[in-house]
């Protein structure tokens, strides 16, 4: 039974990828990602995550996981740069939960599931006009979106190779706040693995469903499948420093192949006093959405809005609990200039 158990999130990776054809659109406010240690580093993040976000970067990671742990994330906007749109107010949060079913029972082996919840706002959106050029209503509206996360990660195996997989189940809703038919809701489903040898070589395989999303008058919007490929590698330069890539190859269907480049480097160890330690700082760095190749002849207009991306964290060791603090900041893309906080906590 425990074996059955280990074999359905890998499954459910294979299943995701036999399915050819997809539509765009759907949940786009998905695509801004979370926590500030992976937003920093470009989103490339699918083989390196071992945190309580990756029920949004990759549900393996979460059996790498094994404390219960909180995660929270806000942001700010700078809306002013947006041309004609300087009064919108754009803001992202999230937060989840991790919790280690091992530590009730041995039943279903290292599980870990975690509970999550994106709460993406536009506020002061002007109200737009109709087919046929006429106003829709006056005045200007506030655009909700949310999404539910139920996730479950597990370690198959760990030995002197490790291999990880996860599943996570999203229910989506947007309310475009006094809109006739601006209410909608959907589901999307996520699938991962993860891979590591050597202890600092990670491999890992991320795919979404994408997500299904109808609207109160019956239209409906259907995101892309997507695939994403992770390789990452600690290097140890020595006791108390060392540095992290990761690149993550992207394909979303009927869009150009596409890459997340990251980069972190860490001081260890810097102070420990029994009850209060600093285990860590670090510095990163990455770029998010590179198109690599020129299907569809939109390669220079993407490559044009890339998001550049860095920022900063420490650890903290705080009566035997782990505590930790990072930001990041993007750049380059407007709709991406945002400060990004994010907290984790370990207990």
């Amino acid at each position: 039974m425990k074996n059955i158990i280990k074999i359905i999130p890998v499954c459910f990776v294979f299943l995701f990828s036999s399915n050819l054809y997809g539509e765009s659109g759907g949940a786009a406010f998905l695509k801004k990602g979370v926590g500030a240690r992976a937003l920093a580093m470009g989103g490339a993040y699918v083989s390196l995550t071992d945190d309580t976000s990756s029920l949004y970067w990759n549900p393996a990671g979460l059996g790498r996981v094994q404390d219960f742990s909180v995660a929270f994330m806000g942001t700010s906007g700078a809306s002013d740069e947006w041309t004609g749109l300087k009064d919108m107010t754009p803001s992202q949060n999230f937060a989840a939960i991790s919790i280690p079913i091992s530590r009730f029972t041995k039943f279903i082996g290292d599980s870990v599931v975690a509970l999550g919840f994106i709460n993406s706002v536009m506020d002061n959106v002007a109200r737009t006009y109709d087919e046929n050029g006429e106003p829709v209503a006056a005045g200007k509206f506030a655009d909700t979106q949310n999404a539910f996360y139920l996730s479950w990660g597990m370690p198959i195996w760990e030995d002197k190779t490790n291999l990880y997989a996860g599943v996570s189940f999203k229910y989506i809703t947007e309310n475009m706040e006094g809109i006739d038919g601006g209410s909608a809701s959907g589901y999307d489903i996520d699938a991962g693995v993860i891979y590591n040898i050597f202890e600092t070589l990670n491999f890992g395989l991320f795919i979404s469903k994408g997500a299904a999303v109808t609207w109160d008058g019956g239209e409906t919007d259907n995101a892309a499948l997507t695939s994403k490929f992770g390789v990452s590698n600690k290097f140890n330069i020595n006791e108390k420093i060392r540095i992290t890539g990761a690149l993550d190859i992207i394909q979303v269907q009927k869009e150009p192949l596409g890459a997340n480049v990251g980069a972190e480097f860490s001081y260890l160890d810097v102070y420990d006093n029994y009850n209060i330690g600093l285990s860590g700082i670090h510095i990163r760095g990455g770029i998010s959405s590179l198109a690599l190749e020129n299907r569809y002849g939109a390669r220079d207009a993407i490559n044009e809005n890339i998001t550049y991306c860095i920022g900063f964290g420490i650890d903290l060791l705080i009566f035997g609990k782990f505590l930790q603090l990072d930001y990041a900041l993007g750049m380059g893309n407007i709709y991406d200039r945002q400060n990004k906080i994010s907290l984790n906590f370990y207990f």
